[in-house]
């Protein structure tokens, strides 16, 4: 290969070596530049590159010199020079120098055998100090054939040297003065044609290893390896290559913790970021526990969020609270789930209202059993995003080919699709925590999806782009990747939701490559879904008991529902549910059972009355009903509502049809009928005369009213009488009893 040049590049050299003999101390350590104590090991930085190239095209490379490169120099510095001065005499023959006449004024005298006169001449020289010989060198290595090659190359071994150019260093470095960086800038032609002793010969499409060193008397103080894709714009197609960004924030569960809403804060930035820098488009999986406890509490944030999602990203649809498909399958909570699922996405919606809501994807943070991945399908997800080692106990093996769908089988003979998160992705953890710059973190991606396009067939290839936990992939490698999508044609991105329609699955053998899923859900909900039913049906009975409009029954039934979500622990939901059943069987509780009494029917058509007490704050709505084999009641069952810490009397209408003393049976129900205490059982006596109307005789009346007085009085003054009702079995067990364990209806 010959060089740039050959005079120009020796001149500029030479004074740039000018410089090096009073190289200051202070110069070497300008801002941004690397200490000499500690030289950058490999020494280049990729600050930004030309990646695919077409054939004939140049391929441009920018790096950052860290390493100790003090030839690189500022554009100020003091020059010294060595000075040398000769001494030269010269005699002229012929010549009389004047002379200074005698005294007296007489002419000068002239000697004819010795007129000559001798003059000397000093002359100075500058001599420069030889320097060393500075180059730039790029090679190029043998194409990529496998995944494995690039993972040597990046290691440190790119392969044989298929060619060679070199630069004078002088002639593509320069110093910053603004930030005190040296800086690396090489044009380098490429060629598929004929040989060219000035380009890279690289004579096959394909993606190829380049390394680049600055050699100092050819001894390397400097070196990086990047990676070029030569496109293929004459031959055969590989098919296109898609990639789809995908991030899914963690849900902390319904109660998150300071540290847990730090990190939401943090991740909710990032997607502010990404989305405000990012022209592709992206989508987001925002649990709607963080727009309850983070998003609506902070207008900013809201405000930023909302500027920063543009029209070609979309939000995931996720439920209202964690809730495991494959724990909701396995406990028979398909419908809890397609109830989170709505109000999770009717609270993204208010919070977004312009972005759109998809059920595009599901991502698999935990277990899922073919029985969750029907329910997921049953529910509009056609898609699971699987991190890469999950993937691989599904499939048996590591994945070789990750930009290919995978099929799942359901129960029901459906079948979703799996899409699997590469390993490369540990690339786009966000922040400096992985080596390498942006760049060169995203010439790796490119330079990945490139070899998989030339090892396998050709096919239609999409790879999601995700940090590796699923999460939000580092804003600065995706704006640097998106410029190299931009130049090439094979390459787009493209929505989530677009995934199973631009993407082929993967076959073996002619076979379709199915996944095996997990046997069982992380978690089990078997036991606690059955607690949360016997509940949901004591909120059921109570709740028409209570006033309209109460919040109460709408609190607890959102309690329960919460009961089941998988973000809580066994420990926490079950003091849940345990609260909303305190709660309930407190106004069961409320309603006493009315006492044993006696009387007599003297009239054929009457009114008896039964005297309820509700000692809660809360007026009740019941029904009371009473049987009796010598009695017709017009209505079978009286509606009452019972004041709050009174006794209130329910007249119930009565026709006897003979004389006699028989039983009459007291029930208090809920409006839908649910006993709310023992039944209670009293005499009748039906004395049928003559003339005396259909009434109570007033001395009847009188004589169960005094009855009832007294009744009362001595409950609340006689410690006897609370003592034998304390010790009544009614204190300690069933619906209504007295005691403080006593136990709502459907226990």
């Amino acid at each position: 290969m010959t060089r740039p040049s050959r005079p120009a590049a020796v001149a500029v050299l030479l004074g740039a070596l000018a410089t090096v003999g009073t190289w200051t101390t202070a110069s070497s350590q300008a801002p941004g530049a690397p200490s000499q104590a500690e030289p950058d090991p490999g020494g280049l930085a990729l600050d930004t590159q030309t990646y695919s190239v077409r054939p004939g095209g140049t391929a441009h490379f920018e790096f950052v010199v860290r390493a100790d490169v003090p030839e690189i120099a500022p554009t100020t510095t003091t020059t010294t020079t060595t000075t040398t001065t000769t001494t030269t005499t010269t005699t002229v023959v012929g010549a009389q120098p004047p002379s200074a006449p005698p005294a007296g004024g007489s002419a000068p005298t002239t000697d004819a055998t010795t007129d000559a006169t001798t003059d000397a001449t000093t002359t100075t020289t500058t001599t420069l100090p030889p320097g060393p010989e500075m180059i730039v060198q790029v090679r190029a290595h043998r194409r990529l054939a496998t995944r494995a090659g690039l993972d040597l190359a990046v290691a440190g071994d790119p392969g044989p040297v298929i060619d060679i150019v070199e630069f004078e260093l002088a002639a593509v470095s320069s110093f910053d003065d603004a930030t005190g960086r040296r800086r690396l800038d090489l044009d380098v032609s490429i060629t598929t044609g004929a040989a060219d002793v000035e380009a890279l010969d690289l004579f096959e499409p394909g993606v190829y290893p380049i390394s680049v060193e600055i050699r100092r008397d050819s001894a390397p103080v400097a070196s990086a390896t990047t990676f070029i894709d030569v496109l293929d714009e004459a031959g055969v197609g590989r098919g296109p290559f898609r990639f789809a960004v995908f991030a899914a924030l963690p849900d902390p569960g319904p109660e998150p913790d300071e540290t847990q809403l730090d990190a939401a804060r943090r991740a909710l930035a990032l997607v502010e970021a990404l989305a405000n820098r990012s022209n592709a488009p992206l989508t987001f999986a925002i649990p709607p526990t963080l727009i309850r406890a983070v998003v609506a509490s902070d207008a900013e944030l809201s405000a930023g969020l909302n500027s920063a999602l543009g029209p070609s990203d979309g939000l995931v649809a996720l439920p209202d609270e964690p809730l495991d498909p494959s724990a909701a399958a396995e406990a028979g909570l398909a419908a809890d789930l397609a109830n989170q699922f709505d109000r999770g996405g009717q609270l993204l919606a208010a919070a977004f209202p312009t972005e759109p809501l998809t059920r595009s994807a599901w991502p698999v943070d935990a277990p899922i059993t073919p029985a969750g991945a029907a329910l997921l399908h049953d529910l509009g997800v056609p898609l699971l995003i699987v991190p890469f080692e999950r993937a691989a106990s599904y499939l048996g093996a590591a994945p070789d080919d990750t930009s290919l769908l995978f099929n799942a089988t359901t129960p029901g003979g459906e079948a979703i699709q799996i899409i699997v998160v590469d390993r490369i992705n540990a690339l786009l953890r966000p922040g400096r925590t992985v080596a390498g710059t942006p760049a060169e973190r995203a010439v790796r991606l490119m330079a990945t999806t490139g070899v998989m396009r030339y090892e396998f067939d050709p096919d239609l290839r999409t790879l999601v782009l995700t940090a590796p936990d699923l999460g939000v992939p580092d804003p600065d490698v995706l704006e640097r990747l998106e410029r190299f999508v931009a130049d090439d044609p094979n390459y787009s991105f493209e929505s989530v939701d677009r995934i199973p329609a631009i993407t082929n699955s993967a076959f073996l053998d002619g076979r379709l490559v199915v996944a095996s899923l997990d046997d069982a859900p992380a978690v089990s909900l078997i036991a606690r879904a059955q607690s949360v039913a016997v509940s949901r049906q004591r909120v059921d009975d109570v709740a028409p008991m209570l006033p309209e409009g109460d919040p109460r029954p709408v609190t607890w039934r959102a309690g329960l529902g919460s009961a089941l979500s998988t973000g809580r622990s066994p420990a926490n939901a079950d003091a849940l549910i345990r609260s909303i059943d305190d709660a309930v069987a407190e106004i069961f509780r409320a309603v006493r059972r009315p006492e044993a009494f006696s009387l007599t029917i003297t009239g054929r058509n009457t009114s008896i009355p039964i005297l309820i007490e509700n000692t809660g704050p809360t007026p009740l709505s019941v029904q009371v009903r009473l049987t009796a084999e010598k009695l017709t009641f017009p209505s079978r069952t009286i509606e009452a509502v019972l004041e709050p810490e009174s006794v209130t009397s329910v007249l119930v209408p009565v026709t006897a049809r003979s004389n006699g003393v028989f039983p009459v049976t007291v029930e208090v129900l809920t409006p839908q009928g649910v006993a709310l205490t023992e039944p209670v059982a009293f005499t009748a006596r039906v004395n049928t005369l003559a003339g005396l109307g259909r009434v109570f005789t007033v001395g009847a009346l009188l004589v169960l009213l005094t009855w009832w007085f007294s009744y009362f009085r001595r409950r609340r003054t006689d410690p006897g009488v609370a003592r034998a009702r304390a010790r009544h079995p009614s204190a300690t067990g069933g619906p209504g009893a007295d005691g403080p364990d006593a136990e709502p209806p459907g226990s």
